[in-house]
């Protein structure tokens, strides 16, 4: 499995809240491994963000916006 398949199989079990080392975690990790079928999806995934991200580069937000945002944030409701 490359690094990067490895690091979105993580992220997706960081963003289902399983510790990376339990064993649904290690049975995916595995399972990526040995399935083309879910490689090709990964990679089409990775794809897809790539060209996203080279048409619509990120732009920087004003340092006034994130200090707002901030302030929104942590001012109690």
């Amino acid at each position: 499995m490359s690094p990067h398949t490895k690091k979105i199989v993580d992220e997706l079990c960081n963003y289902l809240g399983y510790d990376f080392q339990s064993p649904m975690c290690k049975e995916l990790h595995e399972h990526v491994k040995h399935c083309p079928e879910c490689q090709q999806y990964i990679d089409s995934v990775k794809m897809t963000v790539k060209i996203c991200q080279d048409v619509h580069p990120p732009e920087p937000v004003p340092e006034t916006v994130k200090q707002e945002l901030l302030k929104k944030i942590k001012s109690p409701k």
